[in-house]
C-alpha cells in the first residue's frame, strides 16, 4: 500500500523553468520541453507537475501535467498534453525562452518490482503521457517491456518510435479499425493475456476510467498485479481541497485523493469512476 502522505509532496519545489522547445505532434496535442534541474533531479515515473499557465488570476488554478520524458544529463523534462480549454491554450501559447512557473514533483508514482520477467504497459489515448519516463527507468534495469496502446484512429499514434527506440515491442488498437487491432486496447490485451500471465509480470496503465475499470477486472481475473495512473482534474496538488477524490476499496477509508495518494494506485486500492 502506498504512503498516506506522499514523500514526493514533502520534497516538491516551487520553482521556475525555461521553455526550451515546443512541438505540435497533432493539431491539438503538443509536446513541451522545459529546463529545470531541481525537478529533473527529483522526478519519479508517474509523478506530475502543477504549472501556473498565466501570470494573471484567470485562470486562477494551476494545471497538472504528467512528466513524459526526462533528460538528467541536460536537465530538462517534457510534458505532453492536449489543448482542451483556456488554461492549456495559454500554456501552448507560451513563447520559447519564457519562464514557466512550476510546482513539483507531486504525487506517488509507479513502483517497479525487483523481480519481473517483463513489464506490460497499457495506454488509452493520451494516457500514454506518463509511460515513456517509466519505460526509461525499466530500460535502466533491463526489464523487457511491451506496450498496448489504443486510440480512436490511426492519426493519434505519433510517438510510437519514442518507445521503439527504447526497445519496446508495441501493439496498437484503433476503435475505427484504421490501424492495428480493430477494437479497444483492453480487447487487444485479452487476446494475449493467457500467454502473458504465465510469466512474472506487472501491468502499468493510464487512460480513461472505463478502460481502467475493464483492465482492473482483467488483472484480477488473471491474477496479474496492476498499477493504475488516474487522469483527473486537480486544484491544489496536495490533497487539501479534496476535489480529486476517488472511491477507496479499503475498509479504513471512504476516499483517496488522486493528487496526494496517487495519481498511481495499486488496482485493488481504488474503484475508478465512470
Amino acid at each position: 500500500m502506498k504512503n498516506t502522505v506522499s514523500p514526493s509532496n514533502l520534497s516538491s519545489k516551487l520553482t521556475r523553468g525555461i521553455l526550451l522547445e515546443k512541438k505540435f505532434i497533432t493539431r491539438s496535442i503538443i509536446k513541451m520541453r522545459i529546463a529545470n534541474e531541481e525537478i529533473v533531479d527529483l522526478i519519479q515515473p508517474g509523478q506530475f507537475i502543477n504549472i501556473r499557465v498565466a501570470d494573471s488570476f484567470s485562470p486562477l488554478l494551476r494545471r497538472p501535467f504528467s512528466v513524459f520524458r526526462v533528460n538528467k544529463g541536460e536537465n530538462w523534462f517534457e510534458i505532453l498534453f492536449q489543448i482542451i480549454g483556456k488554461g492549456t491554450q495559454l500554456l501552448a501559447d507560451t513563447q520559447i525562452g519564457a519562464e514557466v512557473d512550476l510546482l513539483g514533483p507531486l504525487g506517488n508514482g509507479f513502483v517497479i518490482p525487483k523481480k519481473l520477467d517483463f513489464a506490460v504497459l497499457v495506454a488509452g489515448g493520451l494516457g500514454i503521457a506518463p509511460l515513456l519516463v517509466l519505460t526509461q527507468e525499466l530500460k535502466k534495469t533491463n526489464i523487457p517491456t511491451i506496450l498496448f496502446w489504443g486510440n480512436r484512429t490511426k492519426d493519434a499514434f505519433t510517438i510510437v518510435s519514442d518507445f521503439e527506440k527504447l526497445g519496446v515491442k508495441v501493439f496498437l488498437a484503433t476503435d475505427d479499425g484504421s490501424f492495428g487491432f480493430n477494437g479497444t486496447v483492453t480487447e487487444l490485451l485479452n487476446t494475449t493475456v493467457e500467454n502473458i500471465k504465465k510469466s512474472t509480470v506487472e501491468i502499468f496503465t493510464c487512460g480513461p476510467n472505463p478502460m481502467l475499470k475493464t483492465l482492473k477486472k482483467i488483472s484480477i481475473n488473471n491474477n496479474i498485479p496492476c498499477q493504475i495512473s488516474l487522469e483527473t482534474q486537480m486544484a491544489c496538488g496536495f490533497g487539501v481541497c479534496m476535489g480529486c477524490n476517488v472511491t477507496s476499496k479499503m475498509d479504513s477509508e471512504q476516499y483517496k485523493y488522486v493528487c496526494q495518494h496517487g495519481p498511481v494506485f495499486d488496482s485493488w486500492e481504488i474503484e475508478p469512476g465512470d
